[in-house]
């Protein structure tokens, strides 16, 4: 059986991430008090994200960042 690729794992986690921001944006418009509780959440995700980057670059010795250009994101 041959492991899943990059590729699957990617579609994966945005389907899951657009599935989070559904979910965000429906708590926040239910209860507009829940906006900073929700903003926490994620800038908590977003910053594990980032350093799990850095530190699989750490130790991999790979700047993880230099296969993306940034730029050409939209």
């Amino acid at each position: 059986m041959q492991e899943p690729s990059v590729d699957f794992h990617l579609r994966e986690a945005l389907s899951h991430l657009d599935a989070a921001l559904n979910k965000s944006i429906l708590h926040v418009q239910a209860d507009a008090a829940a906006k900073k509780e929700v903003g926490q959440q994620w800038e908590r995700f977003l910053g594990e994200f980032f350093q799990q980057v850095r530190e699989k670059g750490k130790q991999s010795k790979l700047n993880l960042w230099s296969w993306v250009a940034f730029p050409r994101i939209r």
